[in-house]
């Protein structure tokens, strides 16, 4: 076996691309890890880091293949949390924090109280509605007009570059091979891939594992599979108080905040439709400058200290694509978790895994094949 002929090819070193390596090298496999830009430089290392399934809303029996991905995806940050620390010496910041879902009016009340319901028949999770004076001596900023809040304890969060950073140095402990290359093109013969193109060289391997965020689009260009996946702009901010500390994750429609252990308020996020301008803007600061004082008061004097946006890989649909390519043999496929990456990646990356393996999945994933897009 030469040295460009892996077992395994993974291309994306994102937190799925990345998992998946872990969770390979760990059976022995020789892997390597093939990225055209830095690990962690994309929306795995901006994120917010929130680890919620229960964040999924609407009807149980519809949301049951993703609830059931993002159980899974906890299940493995679990996992993740005693042993990447330890085998990487990199603490990510992993920690249980509560969560309140702020409640204005009566509809979002009724809506609250429906949610609550089945979130409370999830196992290992405290979920209630509790009224405005219960809600203000958590986090005695919140807004004072609101009516109430679900709570919820047994959720977490990370820091994501560190642990981005503390998977790949897992994986090059295990022996994988993490390279700074751009793909050009796969080459297929008789069903099978053999090999990928880069600018100067060809990286032979009997596996292809494609994860490539919001690049995936490129996929239907090698293996001429519909993979529609576009990028979703998100920004992120990081603010400095001396007055205001949140010991929960305070949440409201699709905008969050909480004090992380740097001290700093994370508070995001936009969702911008604009192709692959991946900038921080006015615009991005204005609009999470808008939602995080709607729901925060006390913010007058904090101090703007970091700026972040990223790429989120959205399906077509909104859900994930995972699984085997179609006319292909040996190529699996693991993208499009939009805003929920971070959470979903090692679920991705654990399912991914087991079919390169040749394994059965932990859950039933057939809601997320690309098929469903021919």
């Amino acid at each position: 076996m030469d040295s460009t002929h892996y077992e395994i090819c993974i291309v994306g070193a994102g937190i799925v691309g990345l998992s998946t390596a872990y969770f390979l090298a760990k059976s022995g496999l020789k892997v390597v890890v093939l990225d055209k830009d830095s690990i962690g430089s994309h929306a795995s290392g901006f994120a917010y880091g929130g680890l919620s399934p229960l964040g999924e809303a609407g009807d149980p029996e519809t949301i049951l293949p993703v609830f059931d991905l993002a159980q899974l995806g906890m299940k493995k940050h679990l996992e993740f949390s005693s042993d990447i620390p330890e085998l990487s010496g990199i603490d990510y910041d992993f920690r249980f924090r509560p969560a309140i879902d702020l409640v204005f009016n009566d509809e979002e009340l009724t809506e609250a109280k429906q949610q609550i319901k089945w979130r409370q028949q999830v196992e290992n999770y405290k979920v209630e509605f509790i009224d405005r004076k219960s809600a203000l001596e958590i986090v005695p900023n919140l807004n004072n007009e609101i009516i109430g809040a679900t709570y919820t304890e047994g959720v977490c969060d990370v820091e994501p570059y560190k642990l981005v950073l503390a998977l790949t140095q897992s994986c090059e402990k295990l022996g994988v091979e993490i390279l700074n290359k751009e793909i050009t093109g796969i080459q297929i013969e008789n069903h099978l891939a053999t090999s990928a193109s880069t600018k100067h060289e060809k990286i032979y391997f009997e596996k292809l594992v494609l994860c490539m965020g919001p690049w995936s689009g490129n996929i239907s260009n090698w293996l001429g599979v519909n993979v529609p996946i576009r990028p979703l702009k998100g920004q992120i901010l990081r603010l400095k108080s001396e007055s205001v500390q949140l010991n929960a994750s305070v949440g409201y429609l699709h905008n969050y905040a909480v004090t992380k252990p740097d001290g700093l308020i994370w508070a995001g996020t936009t969702e911008e439709d604009i192709g692959f301008e991946d900038s921080p803007t006015p615009y991005g600061r204005n609009s999470v400058l808008g939602s995080l004082t709607h729901m925060i008061q006390g913010l007058d004097e904090a101090e703007l200290v970091y700026q972040t946006a990223c790429l989120r890989p959205l399906s077509k649909d909104g859900k994930v694509i995972l699984g085997p390519a179609p006319q292909t043999e040996n190529v699996f496929l693991g993208t499009g978790a939009g805003r929920k990456g971070i959470l979903l990646g090692p679920g991705i990356a654990k399912i991914t895994a087991d079919l390169v393996m040749n394994k059965q999945p932990e859950i039933d994933i057939s809601a997320f094949s690309v098929a469903r897009f021919s």
